[in-house]
């Protein structure tokens, strides 16, 4: 995980799923690591990218953030 950044972390699935869709659409490649307990549902999702597309996934990831 050394040249993985991370650009995102939500608390709903949706979220991070819709932010790792905007991504690919621009070819990015996401990787996600989902730290949510299956018995209560607590915990985040994290979404890394490349080190080498962490500026351009910045720009999508503040252009859809609120969703």
């Amino acid at each position: 995980m050394d040249n993985l950044k991370r650009v995102f972390s939500a608390d709903k699935l949706y979220r991070a799923n819709i932010i790792r869709e905007k991504l690919a659409e621009e070819g990015i490649e996401s990787f996600e690591i989902n730290q949510k307990g299956s018995a209560f549902l607590m915990g985040e999702i994290h979404i890394y990218v490349s080190s080498k597309d962490y500026e351009k996934a910045m720009e999508i990831v503040k252009e859809h953030q609120d969703i």
